[in-house]
């Protein structure tokens, strides 16, 4: 009788743990929600912004808002965005239908260690023309809306510093996500119907 007991407490204890995991979860996930939504409602048509963190610290200035060029075709996907100050944001990636999950989940990697599925830079001093960029080594791009209205970029991994991009150079935590609105692209060749989607 005291195992039984012993089990159906412990039975209990588990319920109640996934409970507060799951609230944690929606809340965490409303939060989002509600965070992209006011970014995007900020920006204007063709604005986009990007917020990316480095080892916890923002890399671009808060008032920074980004527009450039975009592709989405069958086979690939391109951002080559600058913000009022120079800053820059290169992605690329492609695929056989690349556009086929959801949400749309890429691997990074550093390719022949010059580049990489994604590349970010700001000007350090205009004067000297020194800048810092960073190639993302490690992780997973991955969108959660895609559309002529809405893409949500979120990005997870690691990062090397240029030109320090050697395999035993150092990593860097990054965390960012991108929310461009009613962006102008570029080149279109894509099935709509299948490649956009939105999760609203």
């Amino acid at each position: 009788m005291k195992s039984i007991n012993r089990m159906i407490q412990y039975f209990k204890l588990s319920l109640n743990s996934l409970l507060v995991l799951f609230i944690f979860c929606c809340v965490s996930a409303c939060s989002t929600d509600r965070h992209e939504q006011e970014i995007y409602n900020s920006l204007k048509d063709n604005q986009s912004k990007f917020i990316f963190k480095v080892e916890g610290k923002d890399f671009y200035r808060p008032e920074s808002i980004f527009s450039g060029h975009l592709e989405i075709v069958e086979k690939s996907f391109t951002i080559n965005f600058f913000d009022q100050f120079d800053s820059n944001v290169m992605i690329h990636f492609g695929g056989d239908k690349w556009y086929a999950n959801r949400p749309i989940r890429v691997p990074l990697k550093l390719i022949n260690n010059y580049s990489s599925t994604i590349m970010f830079g700001r000007i350090k001093d205009k004067a000297k023309r020194l800048g810092i960029g960073y190639l993302m080594s490690d992780g997973f791009l991955s969108i959660t809306a895609l559309s002529k209205e809405k893409i949500i970029i979120k990005i997870e991994g690691k990062a090397k510093k240029y030109p320090e991009v050697d395999e035993d150079d150092p990593e860097y935590d990054v965390q960012a996500f991108l929310v461009c609105k009613k962006p102008n692209i570029d080149f279109l060749d894509v099935n709509e119907k299948e490649a956009f989607f939105s999760k609203n």
